[in-house]
């Protein structure tokens, strides 16, 4: 059904304060020549060209509301009826595949900096998973917007009667939900699979105007942009956190007592995407002793002979503090005193007030390229052991993890993983260590080689990796990845993998997925899979380990497990 919102009867003001829960690139529309720019930055954020301030575009919100509401909902037509659609090549012209005009108006929205900070500039970089280092040339400067960041956005909807509010704004409601943060929700700006882009809605304020009324056409009408901007931000004050509560105000306020009921209770519709998600709690520690689970348990083939060893209960076993250092230029306080420090990122600590502080972080591009390069190993191993070639492990691998785009095709590989935030450590305490270089001939210290560096000792965060359309296979091999990170974690995080730095160790594990029917999630503890062979969470994971060696086997062969 076509709908005209060209002539509005309702029409409704939204008002919503977006935080930015961690560092966010929203990039320029066009490039900035470096003489123009007056700086070595390669990327700069989109601006306003008339006052310079950082701002999210219009374009840009209203582009991720739609791709929410289309994930969620799986139904075009829906999506068409809210954002408008536009004309078809094969129907052009009025009707159902014509075009139709957005029903949803949003303002390009300008960014509040925390107090006391600045734009940032960061150093961004290409990890090579293989190694865990910065692939030679693949490092660049660009400018972020810290978190604590703040964007007071404005959306208009308009309602053409009222016999269509109910239906619009349960849509508006469905399409807002990714900006909850729960979820994997909405992300800003580049690089969100590598935990950028994390952003919350604290506040909604709505108004509600009958444009069918003389009086109430000339109220909205005769107020200038300005005046009806600074009135939303104004309403944001004490306003709710979530758009059903604020809508339901409003409604019922207005007499619409049954509308609000009709949203409130479609509000709540199945979300259609599967997904799973793995939550981690990473100690940056190691165990006295290897932890080794039982044969029965599910195991990658690199350590089968360890598998007749004895179960251990990781909870009886505390693990051991280890060091890390995720390398960033010294604290203005410390430049004189170390050469390298960990890295401290601002941290959001109550979104509802913006209030920042800075805290040590785990990482974010290392800390993927840390799970991509040990679900490399291990498919690479079983796909060896089962006989299977090359590329069909390569290739399986590439589709969950990304790889470089290819240079005869140039088709992308986007990773269906995602890292949904960069996860700052809790506890621990910074450590101030001198590293020596000894002469290999002589054994004694070498000229000029004396660096000092403030590490991070000890401490754990919470991780959380999403995953789009998942099958038993990539579930199999997350089990799997987890199995390394709770035993023997063989790869590190960060710098002075050599001497002992970056050892993580995996101390709770869930991973949970979600069918999209409508169901309830169904949630495994890898940890008690792998520790408890005979229980059914370790049934679920073999079956999951199964279907990996199936999808990794030759073709017409099953092989044996991994």
């Amino acid at each position: 059904m076509s709908t005209d919102h060209t002539r509005p009867g309702l029409l409704w003001e939204v008002a919503v304060r977006l935080c930015l829960l961690s560092d966010t690139h929203v990039g320029a529309a066009q490039a900035v020549p470096r003489h123009a720019a007056e700086s070595d930055v390669d990327l700069h954020v989109d601006r306003d060209p008339r006052t310079g301030v950082p701002r999210l575009r219009a374009t840009t919100l209203a582009g991720l509301l739609r791709h929410e509401l289309a994930e969620r909902t799986g139904d075009p037509r829906r999506v068409r009826e809210l954002f408008g659609a536009a004309e078809s090549r094969s129907a052009p012209g009025p009707g159902p595949d014509g075009p139709l005009t957005s029903a949803l108006d949003v303002d390009d929205a300008a960014a509040e900096l925390p107090e006391d900070t600045t734009l940032a500039v960061r150093v961004g970089t290409r990890v090579d998973p293989a190694g865990g280092t910065v692939r030679p040339g693949r490092l660049w400067q660009w400018e972020v917007l810290p978190a604590g960041t703040v964007f007071t956005a404005h959306l208009r909807l308009r309602v053409p009667s009222p016999a269509d509010e109910a239906r619009l704004l349960t849509l508006l409601v469905l399409a807002a939900g990714g900006l909850a943060g729960e979820g994997p929700g909405i992300r800003v700006g580049g690089r969100t699979g590598r935990g950028y882009g994390a952003v919350r809605a604290t506040h909604w304020a709505v108004e509600r105007h009958d444009l069918t009324d003389e009086h109430a056409w000339f109220a909205y009408h005769a107020r200038t942009w300005s005046e009806r901007w600074e009135r939303g931000a104004d309403a944001l004050g004490d306003a709710p956190a979530d758009l059903s509560t604020a809508l339901d105000v409003r409604l019922r306020a207005e007499g619409r007592a049954a509308t609000a009921a009709h949203v409130a209770a479609r509000a709540d519709l199945c979300d259609h995407r599967r997904r799973a998600e793995l939550h981690l709690t990473l100690a940056v520690a190691e165990q006295p002793a290897p932890a080794v689970p039982s044969a029965r348990g599910p195991r990658p083939e690199d350590d089968r002979r360890r598998a007749s060893a004895p179960p251990a209960d990781p909870s009886s076993r505390e693990p051991r503090p280890g060091l890390l250092m995720v390398g960033d230029v010294p604290a203005p306080e410390r430049l004189g005193a170390v050469d390298r420090a960990h890295r401290h990122r601002p941290v959001v600590s109550d979104p509802d007030k913006a209030s920042v502080r800075l805290a040590p972080v785990l990482g974010d591009t290392a800390l993927f390229a840390l799970f991509k390069r040990i679900a490399g190993r291990l498919a690479r191993d079983a796909a060896e052991h089962l006989g299977a070639e090359e590329p069909r492990w390569r290739g399986w691998h590439a589709h969950w993890w990304g790889a470089d785009t290819d240079p005869g095709t140039a088709v992308p590989h986007p990773s269906r993983v995602r890292l949904r935030s960069a996860p700052h450590l809790r506890g621990g305490a910074p450590l101030t260590t001198t590293r020596l270089t000894v002469d290999a001939l002589f054994g004694d210290a070498v000229d000029g080689r004396l660096f000092t560096t403030d590490l991070h000792c000890g401490g754990s965060g919470e991780v959380v990796l999403d995953v789009r359309e998942p099958d038993d296979a990539v579930l199999g091999l997350l089990a799997l990845v987890v199995r390394e990170l709770a035993t023997v974690p063989f790869d590190t995080l960060g710098a002075g993998a050599g001497s002992g730095n970056g050892r993580l160790t995996a101390t709770r594990a869930a991973l949970t997925t979600h069918a999209g029917d409508g169901g309830p999630p169904h949630r495994v503890d890898l940890l008690t899979a792998l520790f408890d062979p005979a229980g059914g969470e370790a049934a679920t994971a073999r079956g999951w380990v199964s279907a990996l060696r199936a999808r990794l086997a030759p073709e017409g062969g099953a092989g044996e497990g991994p």
